[in-house]
């Protein structure tokens, strides 16, 4: 099964226990200084950091997804990002990146006023409290968004493959299904799964889109129905 997105998602075959976090409004006292280079292809929190900050801008990061993973709409932001600061457009976080990004963090500066930059809110809710309760045949998941949101769970017998796309920001999802939207925007949160699988581990993700249109991910996570 194919199921075309909305918006970018990291490339990972892993479970990942913990969920990606970062503020849904543009405040620089949240953006976290990255540990070190960030290359291409990397998935990891430091590309989630790295994300969060150019997300804060508009012009420098359009598409303005935080997923974890490196993909080229992430390379496209490194290199507008680097244009913007008279560094070399490598689209890689090297060291003269990473220097400029933690100073401009440690400093409390954000994008906004860069390049033209909107300062609208081009960051995605922020997913906590995710959590699943499970009966023979299904699961109900739970999770809380810091703003208003409508989301869903994506569910799988077998891990998900996860790809960013180039061009426009569309992703894919192969395997797996999903449940229908939340009812409406909201904060507190729980969608129920039925005709599972008893005693099988199924792979898990949510999705939450704010009123703005940004999307946020939760990293794959499991439950395993009851026997």
């Amino acid at each position: 099964m194919k199921t075309n997105i909305k918006t970018i998602v990291i490339t990972s075959v892993l479970v990942l226990a913990s969920v990606l976090t970062f503020t849904g409004l543009v405040n620089a006292a949240t953006f976290t200084q990255l540990t070190g280079v960030v290359n291409i292809g990397e998935t990891s929190t430091n590309v989630t950091s790295l994300q969060t900050f150019l997300a804060s801008n508009s012009s420098i990061y359009p598409q303005g997804t935080v997923t974890g993973y490196f993909g080229p709409l992430t390379k496209s932001a490194v290199m507008n990002f680097q244009n913007a600061f008279g560094i070399s457009q490598v689209g890689r976080v090297g060291p003269q990146t990473l220097a400029k990004i933690n100073g401009l963090i440690a400093s409390g500066a954000n994008l906004v006023s860069v390049n033209g930059g909107t300062g609208t809110d081009v960051n995605a809710p922020m997913i906590y409290s995710l959590s699943s309760n499970t009966s023979r045949n299904g699961a109900t998941v739970s999770w809380v968004t810091n703003e208003p949101a409508k989301s869903q769970v994506y569910y799988s017998a077998s891990p998900f493959q996860l790809m960013e796309t180039n061009g426009s920001g569309e992703g894919t999802i192969i395997g797996g299904s999903r449940t229908g939207d939340t009812s409406s925007m909201q904060n507190n949160n729980n969608l129920g799964l039925s005709n599972l699988q008893s005693g099988t581990m199924y792979y898990y993700m949510v999705e939450s889109t704010d009123a703005a249109g940004n999307v946020q991910y939760t990293w794959p996570t499991t439950f395993t129905t009851q026997y």
